[in-house]
């Protein structure tokens, strides 16, 4: 190889000196005896007699001489000069190395496909459809590691083949561009045709059918899209695999997205797996009754209907069913046998198990059979037969786990094996522990044991949380813990109980209601008292309400009567403070469930949530629960001012109390515990102004004991969590009433003091306010915190200062033909401030270092660090800087960090960002609420958001979002490189006027603008996103960011969301809405009127998959809702902190209104009343149409319905401005 490349370390320069130059010194001392050696390759092979094709030939029968056949003889087809040169020198390495000969292989394809005649191409075609036609067609028992493997090795043959065509095209485009300026057609390129033509050949259902085979599910997804795309397939024909696909990759939503497409009844089949990708394995097993009833003689209808008994619990059943089948049809004994071994195993009939065990015949075993013959082998304390077992079974895992390995994405589609390994490690190291087998390490059992329960509760939390996942390492703890009678029998049995709970827990969870119930039957054997909290949780789950409450009521007297409260009252060890949690649990929920089903009257209601803090006064979720009661009661006395003012006592003083304990609830609790503080005292004081003397006195003495009480809290509870609701507190600086003002200055000084630096980035455009009364205020607590600590004053100066500087830099007009200014030439006085050793440490205000990280463990932590990823401060100003070309000319500057990285700003002027930061705010709390929910958190539900901090009330910095893209921008790319870009000029020509019929409009959009814009979004995702498993996590990222902010939007009524506001990430698929200017339905008020809910125009929809909006994009939505009217008051009490804010310009003052703001600067703002009673309808589901309510309330899914429809109704579209781009 360095003889080819004329590689050596003469003095004279050359290509080859420069090349062995480039080698680091270590590589060089090992190659430098070579350079003159005169070793030569032996001559190479004579492939005369190969038999084709090679693969399951005599020369392919293992996958090593596969691969290194085929290589070995397709060098031999190459005639490009030095490319045969380099490979040749590596056929002596390829006979003795797979690893070499698999990472040769694309690129020597490449070259043979260039430089073969059409016979040898078809050789290399013939060669890739002998492999993909064995995948096809494989049967799970057979040579199935090769065949994995061999397939996968083609998998990323056309990979690389494809690579090299999306490459070669981006490289003809850019040098046809800048010769002539215009694209030209790339086919004229023969290199290109005939790369691109040989794999237009390789049929796409093939495979996909091959891949489906090999597990490869992400891959036979892509493929067969491709496949119903380029043959133009009608999808309703091929539903039943794509069905079978979505359930394999254990996506419901995929599932239900092809029910909803399907325009004919689904066969039984498709029944089936609709039944079980959700759970409903009962209705599963009817519908195979039905089959096999209709189909006797189709051996995989028994193995269905065997897998859900099975995975119902219903063991003895799927036994009889077995052994009555085989009675009358001996010959499925192969087929059908493993059920009965795995039946056997998981009820521990060990006399059984060896008999089934013995008819298995062939030298491969399935999985099942495979752990019945390590456990029957672990019984038995045959050592030498157990180890073999376990050693047969983990090689068997290595296959598909190679072949997954051979392609990123990887972790995810090998991942069944993974948790396969994970059970048989448990299997090895529960068997040595309690059985002693292997036991070469002297520790005692007993104390082995307890550490490996302990283990065991932690493996299971960092597996994924799916039944699919964790429902089989549960029945197996269950069979490894029923092998062996432990010396404290009543442990043992706790331990198998409480994993029949985990199991009913999973499957309750996962929607598995069914399988739940039959869990729920074996743990009540057990008598544990948590078993009562999970049943009424179950019968709740599957809509029994009335019986959940009595049921968990008995459950409770039963558990814990007067007795056992006693006990538990005076003991602390640490299972009688586990069992009293588990009491208050219970309690907790017999209260929500009274409150839920109002079968009580409040004062019952009542009694129990104070019950619940008598039995655990520590726990945060008693007193929470509590206080939501007290609040919801304040709601229905508002005519009885007197007993309100006695009810916020107790709600401010059981919020406090939760947020003592712990953090689960910050995000309702604090922002609602301020807001009814900070009312009750204007309201107050609103009373001292109209003198109403009676209901004055006692209102006021009330203010005294919730001041007390809120200074109490402020020593009481960490600053950190005060810091979650700065917002709040900073909008309501201008309090009338001085004692409130007073306590609110202490708050917001003590956090200036603990957290300076995340402080005093937010209060900046307050400070910098046109309203004196909120400048004056800020002053006051800038002075408060610096007699607090005296070492604040010069930090406080020097941000003041970098504050000025950084307005100056977005504020400094613009030259239109300029693109860039140099930080050092045009604003010196900036960069020569934060280079002075002398300035404060400042941080670059990222969205990690401004965002509060809770603890991740219950109880408040005074001491826990919010910001764990540490403070980066401001280096240095970098040059040069970009001025964008949009209307304000923003700036984006590059700051330097004391870590040494680049952080990307945006000096955004003319814009006041105090409405994207208050929103940015709003969605971070929307993403707590989403992690919070059990469904959301299974999908994965988030807004991207990132840090934007206003300086004043027109300017501001926003945090740069790397690696993404406007829509409008993707699009415009790939109509350029096909040769279909429309000019603004033609685009102006097929405009309508406003004042033109909807039907002008219509048939303009429908025959002028969709024809010259045709879908090509899902092309975007195919070229970014080259490996099956990233593209397919891509766009089901895509689909359901897309989905949160849509909704999110709808709610607040965000308008403008044309191509260059909506951004998607080129890592993951992430959708990132910019620019939230246009709130509150503002959109609708425009010369165009905006008529769509959201953006979801043609080629967004087409980006989800076949299916569209269905499935995937619809569940979200739902959830998406869900969780949002569930958490009504939290986020409304945040959007509320808008109402005193004048931080938001919501229409201009008038005259009398301006006078009045610049003398208080707090006003009840009565625009914004009207805006938040319109998100509070819309969170309610009522519609509205100009301004009136029409209709009932919608149910989520009837109004996630609507919207879609709203939104995708061409005759809405067609209606929206040019400039909006419904076409795209």
């Amino acid at each position: 190889m360095l003889h080819i490349y004329d590689c050596h370390d003469a003095k004279k320069d050359s290509s080859g000196r420069r090349l062995w130059r480039k080698f680091p010194e270590s590589t060089q001392e090992i190659l430098e005896p070579h350079l003159h050696t005169r070793y030569v390759a032996a001559q190479s092979s004579d492939w005369s007699g190969v038999t084709k094709p090679i693969y399951r030939g005599k020369q392919g029968r293992t996958f090593k001489d596969w691969v290194c056949t085929w290589t070995g003889y397709l060098l031999t087809k190459i005639r490009h000069l030095k490319a045969s040169h380099v490979f040749k020198a590596c056929s002596t390495i390829i006979k003795h190395d797979t690893q070499t000969a698999l990472f040769l292989l694309p690129h020597i394809i490449i070259y043979a496909l260039l430089d073969g005649s059409e016979d040898e191409n078809l050789e290399i075609y013939n060669e890739i459809l002998a492999v993909l036609t064995h995948a096809e067609k494989l049967d799970e028992q057979q040579e199935a590691d090769s065949c994995h493997l061999s397939a996968q090795t083609i998998f990323s043959i056309f990979d690389h083949l494809t690579r090299w065509t999306r490459h070669r095209l981006q490289t003809l485009a850019m040098s046809r561009m800048k010769k002539t300026g215009a694209s030209s057609d790339h086919h004229d390129d023969p290199e290109y045709r005939k790369i691109q033509d040989f794999l237009a050949k390789i049929p796409q259902d093939v495979l996909a059918k091959a891949s489906y085979n090999c597990k490869a599910y992400t891959r036979s997804l892509m493929h067969f899209e491709a496949f119903i795309t380029s043959q133009k397939q009608d999808l309703q024909q091929h539903l039943g695999f794509m069905q079978k696909l979505y359930v394999m990759m254990d996506e419901p939503d995929g599932v239900a997205g092809v029910s909803a497409i399907r325009q004919e009844n689904p066969t039984l089949h498709a029944q089936i797996l609709e039944h079980e990708s959700i759970g409903r394995l009962r209705d599963a097993s009817a519908c195979y009754e039905r089959a096999i009833q209709l189909e006797s003689s189709d051996v995989s209808l028994h193995q269905g209907l065997l897998k859900s008994l099975i995975n119902l619990g219903q063991l003895s059943t799927a036994l009889v069913h077995v052994n009555g089948v085989l009675s009358e049809r001996p010959e499925w004994t192969s087929d059908l046998n493993s059920y009965r071994v795995e039946s056997s195993w998981k009820l521990g009939r060990w006399d059984s198990l060896e008999n089934y065990i013995k008819n298995e015949t062939g030298s491969s075993n399935s999985w099942n059979v495979g752990l019945g013959k390590i456990l029957l082998a672990a019984k038995k304390r045959d050592e030498e037969d157990f180890n073999k077992h376990l050693k047969v079974m983990r090689s068997e895992q290595m296959g598909p786990l190679s072949a997954a390995s051979m392609e990123n994405g990887s972790y995810q589609r090998g991942y069944e094996y993974i948790v396969r390994l994970h059970m048989l490690n448990e299997i090895e190291r529960g068997v040595k522990c309690m059985l002693g087998l292997n036991a070469d390490n002297g520790v005692g059992v007993d104390e082995d044991q307890h550490q490996m329960l302990n283990n065991w509760k932690t493996r299971l939390e960092i597996t994924q949380s799916s039944f699919r996942t964790q429902e089989p390492i549960l029945s197996l703890r269950r069979a490894l813990l029923g092998l062996v009678e432990l010396p404290d029998i009543r442990d043992e049995n706790k331990e198998i109980g409480q994993c029949w709970l985990q199991s009913a827990r999973v499957a309750r969870k996962a929607g598995h209601i069914q399988t739940a119930y039959s869990s729920l039957l074996n743990a009540s054997a057990y008598s544990m008292p948590e078993y009562c909290l999970e049943k009424a949780k179950w019968l709740w789950s599957k809509g029994d309400l009335h019986q959940a409450l009595i049921s968990l009521q008995k459950g409770v007297e039963e558990y814990f009567d007067d007795t056992t409260k006693r006990r538990l009252a005076a003991d602390t060890s640490e299972t009688a403070m586990a069992d009293k949690l588990i009491h208050a649990k219970a309690l907790l929920l017999i209260g929500r469930f009274m409150e839920a089903t109002a079968k009580s009257e409040s004062n019952a209601v009542m009694r129990q949530y104070k019950e619940v803090i008598a039995v655990h006064k520590e726990w945060e979720d008693g007193h929470f629960y509590l206080a939501k009661y007290y609040d919801r009661i304040m709601s229905t006395v508002a005519d009885r001012p007197e007993k309100q003012g006695e009810i916020v006592l107790y709600v401010v003083k059981h919020f406090g109390h939760s947020l003592q304990y712990g953090n689960q609830y910050i995000y309702q609790s604090m922002p609602r515990l301020l807001t009814l503080w900070l009312d009750f005292g204007a309201k107050v004081s609103d009373q001292e102004k109209s003198k109403k003397s009676d209901k004055f006195v006692s209102n006021k003495t009330v203010l005294v004991h919730l001041n007390k009480m809120m200074a109490d809290q402020c020593d009481k509870l960490a600053p950190y969590q005060y810091l979650t609701a700065f917002s709040q507190l900073i909008s309501r600086v201008c309090h009338t009433q001085v004692t409130v003002f007073e306590q609110l200055k202490e708050i917001i000084a003590k956090l200036m003091v603990v957290f300076p630096q995340q402080a005093v980035w937010m209060m900046m455009a307050v400070s910098k306010s046109t309203y004196v009364m909120r400048t004056k205020r800020c002053q006051d607590i800038f002075s408060r915190a610096m007699e607090m600590n005296g070492d604040l004053h010069k930090f406080i100066q020097d941000a003041t200062k970098l504050q000025d500087r950084l307005l100056d830099v977005c504020n400094s007009p613009v030259d239109a033909t300029y693109d860039k200014l140099s930080m050092s030439v045009h604003f010196k006085p900036l960069k020569r401030m934060v280079e002075n050793e002398n300035f404060s440490p400042i941080i670059v205000p990222r969205q990690s270092v401004m965002t509060v990280t809770l603890p991740s463990t219950p109880g408040v932590h005074p001491n826990h660090n919010p910001f764990p990823s540490g403070e980066v401060y401001i280096r240095e100003f970098e040059d040069p800087i970009e001025v964008l070309p949009s209307l304000q000319k923003p700036k984006k500057i590059s700051i330097r960090g004391t870590d040494g990285k680049l952080y990307l700003m945006m000096c955004k002027p003319k814009d006041d960002l105090r409405k994207d930061s208050r929103l940015m705010e709003f969605n971070a709390i929307i993403n707590k609420c989403l992690k919070k929910d059990a469904e959301s958190r299974r999908l994965q539900l988030h807004i991207r958001t990132y840090a934007v901090i206003p300086l004043n009330e027109e300017c501001g910095l926003l945090e740069w979002v790397p690696n993404t893209a406007g829509l409008r921008q993707i699009l415009h790319k790939i109509y350029k490189e096909k040769g279909l870009y429309t000019s603004g000029r033609e685009l102006k020509s097929m405009t309508v006027p406003l004042t033109s019929s909807v039907d002008t409009k219509l048939n303009v959009f429908k025959n002028k603008l969709l024809p010259r814009f045709p879908v090509v979004f899902p092309e975007w995702f195919l070229k970014t996103f080259p490996d099956p498993t990233s593209w397919y996590l891509a766009r089901l990222s895509y689909a359901r960011t897309s989905a949160v902010m849509s909704i999110v939007g709808y709610i607040l009524g965000l308008g403008d969301r044309h191509g260059e506001n909506i951004l998607f990430d080129s890592t993951n698929g992430d959708t990132v809405h910019v620019d939230f200017n246009c709130l509150f339905n503002k959109g609708e008020t425009f010369d165009w009127p905006e008529r769509v809910p959201f953006r979801l125009t043609r080629n967004m929809v087409d980006a989800m998959g076949p299916m569209g909006y269905e499935g995937i994009f619809r569940r979200a939505c739902e959830v998406t809702m869900k969780v949002m009217r569930d958490q009504t008051d939290p986020l409304m009490s945040v959007l509320k902190t808008l109402i005193y804010d004048p931080l938001v310009e919501w229409s201009k003052p008038s005259r009398s209104r301006a006078s009045m703001l610049a003398d208080s600067g707090e006003i009840n703002n009565e625009k914004a009343m009207t805006h938040v009673k319109d998100i509070e309808h819309r969170l309610q589901g009522k519609l509205k149409n100009k301004n009136k309510t029409r209709g009932l309330p919608l149910s989520v899914e009837g109004h996630v319905h609507y919207l879609i429809h709203e939104a995708t109704d061409e005759r809405n579209l067609c209606q929206m401005y040019i400039g909006w781009a419904a076409y795209l």
